[in-house]
């Protein structure tokens, strides 16, 4: 978020700077909610695969499944152009004919932008692409199978080829429309309807800076976290292997008496399809939900499930036994076969009881989240993350809460943070949530007696988690942030810390701050949204989460802050690398 504070500006630039703020503001404002879809941990339905339906196994027999195959499991794969503002001189005018009036176009349509015009009425989408404060640039995300309406998910941008942008770092993107679409050869492609929406924060690598002459060109690409939502919901459907209209009724039924609610989940459209909704309770989990109806049992003579899961239990002690499937087909079945479940608990393999402990945590037994929480508090176990993983799942059992909390004492830092997604993941009390800077960033205060961590994510949402006891500054202190934009300062003696915030957009710095040695309240203070360039009170420096991330970084690995410093794990290329998925990307233009 992006807007003035006290600042020394040239009046002549006052018009062109309140405009891009308030455009800023617009961009930013622009998170309407909903779920992301989560990353890491295997995809159960593609696990599953189409492949296997003819499968011998006990756990896939008389399913779903053997006699249908999803369709619409693929990404869909959408992209468009937009403005990324706020970048003081490190935009471009520059910006070929063709996307130029594309982008125009959009923005005369806009409803964001027409707002604005209400109060700056010299604005106007020309002034807007041309200014230097600007950079048009290509939005791409992909938008997961099973989404549903509102849904979340990580989007790029890239400045185009042959303009002079050398950054979007602290810019915002401009709302603007993504459009499914297909390449068909080397040169040439289609873009179909409008399926999302893109707009938020800029998030380039904050340690790009550091590296060699070849790579600091990464710049002019990043992620806006979360910036991407689907307008409507994914179509999902399964495709029977022979069309059968009484075979795709009775696959319905068996469907929604599963699901029971007030919205049908399950339309047999024809002999050869059954359109599929994802229920409101799988609504941030489509995926597990779909794994789930492949799993379902056709026969509903009296007894066959009961029959059916007592034959699974003996089928789960053999060597080389189809664990999830058999978790599945149990889950499918549903509480009534817990009593069969349960005799397993005890079971001399480490994997059966796991498995049958993990069919029962997803049918809240309570007792099974007290196993799932033993092998999360092995340190020996290699299925210790799972565990946890699975414990931040089971929402319906509010103890799963209370092992994951003890977790975040551990010894290794990975449990802890993990432990920490877990809780995140459901919404626990005991985690002091607040944002930071309208959608900025959030600060969680997790509580735990092991060493002060600070703990950053990268992917999906901008969080930084502070473990421990609120760390703080020692002077002497020196920092500057390689861009020039922030830089903090205080004596050996000093009482507080110096700030000094650099503005893009400004021809001057604003004037020097002081800021307490409080770690939290720093943050604070360099996040928040600045105020009105009338008010006699700065509230905050409006800096953006990748710069905060580095200055972090940096204080904690010196020892100026008493922390240590952790990021999010994911690799290079999955953060700030082309955002393509394996495989071919679906496209439903065909």
């Amino acid at each position: 978020m992006v807007q003035l504070v006290r600042i020394e500006a040239v009046q002549a630039n006052r018009s062109r700077v309140m405009g891009i703020a308030m455009l800023a503001s617009i961009a930013a404002g622009c998170g309407d909610g909903g779920w992301r879809w989560g990353t890491g941990g295997a995809d159960p339905v593609e696990a599953a695969g189409v492949r296997d339906v003819q499968s011998e196994s006990l756990a896939r027999r008389d399913t779903i499944g053997q006699y249908a195959y999803l369709e619409g499991l693929r990404k869909m794969h959408v992209r468009g152009y937009g403005v990324v503002i706020g970048l003081g001189d490190r935009g471009t005018a520059t910006c070929p004919q063709e996307v130029r009036d594309t982008i125009i176009e959009q923005l005369h349509k806009r409803p964001e932008f027409q707002r604005l015009r209400k109060r700056m009425h010299d604005w106007t989408p020309e002034r807007l692409v041309d200014d230097a404060d600007t950079a048009v640039v290509l939005v791409e995300g992909f938008i997961p199978a099973g989404a549903v309406e509102r849904s979340r998910f990580d989007v790029s941008v890239t400045a185009l080829p042959g303009t002079q942008t050398t950054s979007l770092r602290g810019g915002h993107l401009f709302p603007c429309d993504l459009s499914m679409y297909r390449m068909l050869g080397s040169r040439s492609s289609i873009t179909g309807q409008v399926l999302g929406r893109a707009a938020g924060p800029v998030f380039l690598n904050p340690f790009s800076d550091r590296a060699d002459a070849a790579t600091r060109t990464a710049g002019r690409a990043g992620r806006i976290l979360s910036g991407g939502m689907a307008l409507e919901s994914r179509r999902v459907r399964l495709v029977l292997f022979r069309p059968s209209y009484s075979k795709a009724r009775g696959i319905a039924t068996r469907i929604n008496n599963r699901f029971p609610g007030s919205q049908q989940v399950a339309d047999p459209t024809s002999p050869s399809f059954v359109r599929l909704t994802i229920p409101p309770e799988y609504a941030e989990n489509p995926k597990h939900f779909l794994a789930l109806v492949r799993h379902l049992y056709l026969p509903q003579q009296p007894g066959f499930d009961l029959h059916r899961g007592r034959e699974l239990a003996k089928e789960m002690v053999k060597p080389g036994a189809d664990y999830e499937a058999i978790v599945l087909a149990w889950e499918g079945i549903g509480r009534t076969v817990l009593p069969v479940i349960s005799k397993l608990y005890s079971h001399h393999d480490k994997a059966v009881r796991y498995y049958a402990a993990l069919a029962g945590l997803r049918l809240r037994d309570d007792y099974a989240a007290e196993l799932i929480a033993e092998y999360a508090a092995d340190e020996q176990s290699a299925r210790r993350f799972d565990a946890i993983k699975a414990l931040g799942s089971a929402y319906e059992i509010p103890r799963a809460a209370r092992p994951l909390r003890a977790l975040l004492d551990d010894d290794d830092s990975r449990v802890r943070t993990a432990a920490y997604e877990a809780l995140v993941e459901r919404i626990d009390p005991e985690l002091g949530t607040h944002m930071v800077g309208n959608n900025n960033f959030n600060i969680d205060l997790v509580p735990s007696n092991q060493e002060t961590l600070v703990y950053a994510k990268r992917t999906g949402s901008r969080r930084i988690a502070i473990f421990g006891d609120p760390p703080r500054c020692s002077p002497p202190l020196f920092y500057r942030h390689p861009s020039g934009e922030l830089t903090l300062n205080a004596y050996e003696d000093a009482d507080s810390i110096t700030v000094l915030r650099k503005w893009p957009f400004a021809p001057r710095s604003a004037a020097p701050l002081q800021a307490e040695f409080d770690v939290i309240k720093l943050i604070e203070l360099l996040g928040e949204l600045p105020p009105a360039p009338d008010s006699a009170e700065i509230t905050g420096l409006g800096v953006d989460y990748a710069t905060i991330l580095q200055m972090l970084y940096e204080l904690c690995h010196s020892r100026t802050i008493n922390a240590r410093f952790v990021m999010e794990q994911a690799g290079v290329t999955e953060l700030f690398g082309p955002l393509r998925p394996a495989g071919r990307p679906e496209s439903e233009l065909e």
